[in-house]
């Protein structure tokens, strides 16, 4: 694995996930992560577009928001794949 590059924890049976994001974006791939997790583990009202869409405006722009959604849609396809196993 490549230590340049920001990888997506193991979870739900799945192994981690490189992402093609460096360490200077860690934080947003974290949050985004963390924000997919608490919707998985929380099932509620709010759709999952939603949860990205609003949490993704709290990031600048850009390669930011890319990163975020990066951690947030890793995660999902994490769960996605471990409900497959």
């Amino acid at each position: 694995m490549d230590e340049n590059y920001i990888s997506i924890p193991p979870a739900d049976g799945c192994p981690s996930l490189l992402t093609p994001w460096g360490s200077e974006f860690s934080s947003m791939i974290e949050r985004g992560v963390q924000c997919a997790q608490a919707w998985l583990d929380a099932p509620g009202e709010i759709p999952l577009w939603w949860e990205l869409a609003q949490t993704r405006k709290s990031f600048p722009v850009g390669d930011c928001q890319d990163a975020f959604e990066a951690g947030f849609l890793l995660r999902v396809q994490q769960r996605l794949r471990g409900v497959r196993q």
